[in-house]
């Protein structure tokens, strides 16, 4: 039987050809299932939609933009044995006491109060829902269920333990690294931290959970 499934919201389809899908392929299809989902809905309310339609025990919920080594699953196996009751799994955390960033690392993983919404891994069975009511646009709603997942299932997040990681915020670089986990993010390097609507989510995110440290 099938662990995981990839799920993941259909954006450009030349990004997704260019990272994610590459990615992919470089995998072992009989491990893990694929669920995909049209940018229709809010953010939350296509994740819900993953999650409720997810058969495998965990779910990956993935941005197109995102690279990964052919051993992935592996780590993320390697990364629950350590810590089997987790909340979220993910590439890069905010240290709960310090504020600082935490990437993942071949050496250690550590305990994070948020992960970035462009990677994490979720246990199916978990009673957990995306507020779709409150974040409704592409800030903060994966934030949410981390600080859920802590707050009222007393669950901790982590960093996934992974060989040769590496994310970048590099303008979706041409040059695919199959070594690396990377993640070509063009929001940073064009928009600045508080792109969009950013401030109003972060409010709603303190005025639900308290002083919360994000990416």
């Amino acid at each position: 039987m099938k662990k995981f499934t990839f799920g993941y919201i259909e954006h450009d389809a030349n990004v997704f050809d260019r990272y994610l899908k590459k990615s992919l392929e470089k995998l072992d299809r009989n491990l893990f299932e694929i669920l995909t989902i049209s940018d229709i809905n809010k953010p939350a309310i296509n994740y819900n939609i993953l999650l409720n339609n997810c058969k495998t025990e965990y779910i990956i919920l993935t941005h197109s933009d995102v690279s990964f080594p052919p051993n992935l699953l592996e780590c993320i196996e390697n990364t629950i044995n350590l810590v089997p009751d987790f909340g979220c799994l993910g590439l890069i955390g905010v240290d709960r006491n310090d504020g600082s960033y935490k990437w993942s690392n071949k050496n250690e993983i550590y305990e994070v109060d948020t992960l970035d919404c462009c990677f994490i891994v979720l246990k199916v069975s978990d009673f957990i829902k995306f507020d779709e009511l409150n974040f409704d646009d592409y800030h903060l709603y994966v934030e949410d269920i981390c600080a859920q997942m802590n707050r009222v299932f007393n669950k901790k997040n982590y960093t996934i333990l992974i060989d040769s990681c590496e994310i970048s915020d590099n303008i979706y670089e041409e040059t695919y690294i199959p070594t690396k986990l990377t993640h070509h993010s063009a929001t940073l390097s064009k928009l600045g931290i508080m792109w969009g609507k950013y401030s109003h989510y972060k409010q709603i995110l303190i005025n639900k959970w308290g002083n919360i440290k994000t990416t």
